[in-house]
């Protein structure tokens, strides 16, 4: 059967080529949701560790972009890359680093058509240490000071409307934000509704350790007064 199929026509393969291209697109967005949801329970239970190694910075940008040119293509807009001369090399966690510039990026394309999406990148002096300041800038639909409160807390999007339309999990800026926090960094936002977003993450040249704090999320906590105290309890307590 199979030297029939390879040495006959081949032509009807073609009536399942777009069902194979939907599963293939299927296949991704699951594996996206569960590396983000294993990366946020890593976060909760305090297991996210850094591994630092020395990159060149030009070079992980090359690469990112590289990465990103299918999405990019997707709803036809252009890239803009904007590397400041001598950026070096910083000490850091690439694949951290690599992740967060990839949401980043990859949001501009989802959220941007027909329009224009920049990245640039900046190396500052700032007392006695030095700063590397990335941007990831679209002309996209941008969003309201309202929307952008709450854009980087655990399961949350802009607004329901958002979600329907665009998709997506609501934890990859979340996810981001922590990372360049634990790196001695941030992650922030500025945009205006119907103009664009610029997103802009700030990272110490050289990172010396992990420095971690709460995760933001959209569930409410449990009120520690209504839990059975510590060390009673019958035969439900552990």
């Amino acid at each position: 059967d199979c030297a029939l199929l390879i040495g006959g026509d081949l032509s009807g393969l073609q009536d399942f080529l777009s069902d194979l291209q939907k599963i293939h697109s299927a296949g991704k967005h699951l594996l996206g949701l569960i590396n983000d949801v294993l990366d946020i329970s890593k976060i909760e239970a305090g297991r996210m560790d850094l591994f630092l190694e020395t990159f060149d910075v030009p070079g992980l940008i090359r690469e990112v972009v590289s990465t990103i040119k299918p999405l990019v293509q997707k709803n036809e807009n252009r890239l803009d890359v904007d590397l400041e001369p001598g950026l070096g090399t910083m000490r850091a966690d690439v694949t951290k680093v690599r992740q967060a510039l990839f949401n980043l990026l990859s949001n501009a394309c989802k959220f941007t058509e027909r329009g224009t999406i920049a990245i640039r990148v900046r190396r500052e002096p700032e007392g006695d240490s030095t700063w590397y300041q990335f941007e990831a800038e679209d002309s996209g639909i941008g969003m309201s000071e309202d929307q952008a409160r709450r854009l980087f807390k655990a399961f949350a999007q802009a607004d329901a409307s958002t979600t329907r339309k665009y998709g997506g999990s609501g934890l990859g800026l979340a996810i981001s934000r922590h990372f360049c926090r634990m790196m001695g960094g941030d992650l922030t936002v500025h945009s205006q509704l119907g103009q664009g977003s610029r997103f802009t993450i700030r990272l110490p040249a050289t990172v010396t350790a992990s420095r971690t704090g709460p995760l933001e999320t959209t569930f409410q906590p449990r009120d520690r007064a209504t839990a059975p105290p510590a060390g009673r309890g019958g035969k439900g307590a552990r």
